[in-house]
């Protein structure tokens, strides 16, 4: 009986065959796909990826293991295979061929008429040639086209250098570099779409936006729309879904994987050894044409700091790694991280749709050999990768209209990352901003302070503040704490009253930079407030929560207090520091597949019991309410499909405002917090959460978890009444009388004054605070 092969084994082999290459063109004859379809399928055991690797002809999604789903093409009749084999599937595109001759057709059409602009279609490698000299010709000042390379087959490998005028003290020799490249893979047409708008961009609107106009005359931009120009052109004359390079391997193989050649850390996980694949590595790093003349330029160019890789599709925004699950070393872990988040969320700004973001590991799949595992492994480049629309609606046959709300996304996201690197120092509060200011006590603040493009005057980092919404701002200078972090004094201020504040520091060259960038436009602000606490639940407890409502109609994956087990959607933790375990979830059994206990055929509800807002003693300025939550609903056969709505009531339950309505996918427990105020709710001595987790769409993998609810009302205590000598919390006329008795008796009591003496000094303060 042989040995049992280890489930990691399974998957890389499952992944080999998955990426397998489709048969090359006949010469004189483009390949076809007459009744291919593209089916996501869930795959809950290694026996299910033997299975669908055995059915499969080419892989779509870019996300391939056990616990999920994965996107396949199949020839005609073998869905009917699928359901022999009892796996749970959904198709996407019925028929591949339909949809390529669809965008033939437009293409065509487009071709045919004079009226179209440039983004409304898709264009061939001598089109996106042409327009890159059209633009760089119609704004010679500020764009130049420069060579990257030649491609196996000689294709030059071009890019368009943008940049803005030298200026004093910021000449473009000295400007930080980014390059930003399409098309590694080449059926990704939505890629050198994506890289040809931003160029557009930038040269077109250079003198009428001024954000533009800053990054541009800040950045020296390197755009290179196609990279793998033999593969390009390759999809459009024979095989619209071919995707390495077109150089001859061994056994009759043509193509590499162009992005599992780059040489950090090349040919481990998730590359294959076969020149059949499709994720084929080559035979050693920077083997093909098209790797080494990326390499060659890159290393031309020392000033660069970014470089974005971009793909299709899945919609994911990713940073390093993709060889080993490992987290970069700090302090850039939490660069990429907030990069990460930042570009996604300007994603989500621009057209509300969701990229989600991670290292590519984790968020994606190991990939070994990949372009921005290298940029920043060898270079020290913040480099990353996108997958842009969509989520397999149409996968790599993403229609024409969608090119350009695909680059108006993609750019939101560039230019997060572009005005980063474009300054000549970097400023993060590694801690965050202050939510809350103690009344009348000095707090501290850390802040990073990094070189860019420029190094730091040691003699200038300064904190500027000042009390409430006018006047002047007074500067302090700041106290370096140890490398490039600084610490920050904010002083005291009265409760109720508001700070604000914002940094500044120069360059030795002298080039002042803000934090924020517009200061005082822009500023920072945070408020003076005793923070009473009036509601908290760590749920290590039972605390009267409540499961379920009379518009429940789950029948799995119901609300529950417990030590969740981990699976693919759900967390191993609670998010409760040790020797915390417990929090809410939607059934915390894992099963053996990942949509086992997931909630299923509807709603389910959690519900707080009642509390009060209302503050202990004083006036309450604002209540806050803070939670932290775990979400999931990116898997199963329509991710994406469901939310889960989180609100409030100010009359025990009787109406409900919402706070959020949850639908990103995070992978981890996400903090949040919300004022009254801004809601905007009254507060009231009832008050209820809610939670409410919901599967809505057929076959969605729904799992969620909150933990750690906390209420805060905000209030300035008022002071006692030095006058309520009897202390009932009342001024009258029995404290006159109680005064009297102790002015005769000469007590110190009330010596109001505090000059030792009981005198009629005394008894004249003493009227001024009873008539208060």
């Amino acid at each position: 009986m042989p040995r049992p092969r280890p489930l990691a084994l399974l998957l890389v082999a499952a992944c080999a065959a998955f990426a397998r290459a489709q048969p090359d063109a006949a010469p004189g004859q483009a390949v076809r796909y007459d009744g291919h379809s593209v089916a996501r399928i869930t795959v809950n055991t290694a026996r299910d990826l033997q299975a669908v690797t055995a059915l499969a002809d080419s892989v779509w999604s870019h996300r391939i293991g056990i616990g999920g789903e994965i996107d396949v093409q199949l020839a005609p009749g073998k869905l009917a295979a699928l359901d022999e084999l009892g796996l749970r599937y959904r198709v996407l595109i019925p028929d591949v061929q339909k949809l390529i001759d669809a965008e033939t057709a437009q293409v065509l059409e487009a071709r045919a008429r004079d009226d179209l602009a440039w983004f409304q279609t898709y264009h061939n490698l001598a089109e996106i040639n042409a327009y890159m000299d059209q633009l760089a010709a119609a704004r010679p000042d500020l764009a130049q086209v420069v060579p990257v390379g030649p491609s196996h087959l000689g294709k030059p490998i071009r890019a368009l250098r943008i940049t803005g005028p030298d200026q004093p003290g910021n000449p473009k020799s000295a400007r930080p570099g980014a390059v930003y490249h399409g098309c590694q893979h080449a059926r990704e047409w939505i890629s050198p779409a994506s890289v040809m708008w931003f160029a557009e961009q930038f040269i077109t609107k250079y003198d009428t936006d001024a954000r533009i106009r800053d990054v541009v005359n800040n950045v020296e931009f390197n755009l290179i729309p196609v990279v793998n120009p033999d593969g390009y052109e390759f999809t459009w004359t024979s095989q619209r879904l071919w995707r390495k390079n077109r150089r001859p391997t061994t056994g009759g193989n043509i193509g590499v994987d162009t992005n599992r050649n780059w040489g950090y850390e090349w040919g481990g996980e998730g590359a294959s050894t076969d020149p059949g694949s499709e994720t084929y590595r080559g035979p050693s790093a920077f083997s093909e044409p098209e790797t080494q003349a990326m390499r060659d330029f890159i290393i031309a160019n020392p000033r660069f700091r970014a470089h974005i890789d971009l793909h299709s599709y899945s919609q994911l925004v990713m940073s390093p790694w993709g060889w080993t699950s490992a987290l970069p070393p700090a302090p850039d872990a939490g660069i990429f991280a907030q990069l990460d988040a930042a570009m996604a969320q300007a994603i989500l700004d621009t057209h509300g749709r969701i990229y989600d973001n991670g290292p590519v590991y984790t968020t994606i799949y190991p990939a070994s050999g990949g372009s921005n595992d290298w940029t920043y492994g060898a270079r020290g480049i913040l480099g990353f990768a996108f997958e842009l629309r969509d989520t397999g609606e149409f996968g790599f046959e993403l229609p024409a209209d969608q090119i350009i709300p695909t680059g108006e996304e993609a750019f939101a996201a560039i230019m997060v990352l572009s005005e980063h690197i474009g300054s000549p120092l970097t400023f993060a509060l590694p801690d965050g901003e202050p939510s809350l200011l103690t009344p009348d006590v000095p707090s501290t603040l850390r802040i990073t302070i990094t070189d860019q493009a420029g190094t730091v005057d040691p003699a200038t980092p300064a904190i500027y503040t000042r009390l409430g919404a006018a006047g002047p701002f007074t500067p302090a200078l700041l106290t370096l704490e140890s490398g490039a972090t600084w610490l920050a004094t904010l002083p005291g201020i009265p409760c109720g009253e508001t700070l604000q504040y914002y940094f500044s520091a120069a360059t030795t060259a002298g080039r002042e930079v803000r934090y924020p960038s517009d200061a005082p436009t822009a500023i920072f602000e945070v408020r003076a407030y005793e923070s009473q606490a009036v509601f908290a639940d760590d749920f290590e407890l039972a605390g009267g929560w409540q499961v379920g409502s009379p518009s429940d109609t789950a029948t799995r994956g119901i609300w529950e207090r417990a030590d969740p087990q981990a699976t693919a959607a759900q967390p191993g933790d609670d998010h409760t520091p040790a020797p915390g375990i417990r929090c809410y979830i939607t059934d915390s059994r894992a099963g053996s597949a990942v949509g086992d206990y997931d909630v299923d055929g509807g709603s389910t509800t959690l519900t707080s019991p009642a509390f009060s807002a209302l503050p202990a003693s004083g006036t309450a300025a604002d209540v806050i309410i803070s939670y932290w939550r775990w979400y999931s609903n990116n898997q199963g056969s329509a991710p994406g499909q469901d939310s889960m709505p989180i609100q409030i009531s100010a009359d025990n339950g009787l109406t409900w405002t919402t706070l959020e309505t949850v639908s990103e996918n995070a992978g981890a427990w996400v903090h949040k917090s919300f004022s009254l105020a801004d809601v905007p709710i009254t507060p009231t001595a009832q008050m209820k959460f809610r939670f409410i987790a919901r599967d809505e769409g057929s076959g969605s993998i729904i799992e969620a978890g909150i933990d750690d609810v906390q209420v805060a009302v905000l209030a300035c205590s008022t002071p006692a009444n030095p006058a309520d000598l009897n202390g009932d919390g009342i001024v009258d006329f029995a404290d006159y009388l109680e005064f009297l008795t102790l002015y005769d008796a000469l007590d110190p009591r009330v010596d109001f004054t505090g000059d030792g003496i009981v005198d009629f000094a005394d008894y004249l303060q003493f009227l001024n605070y009873y008539y208060q």
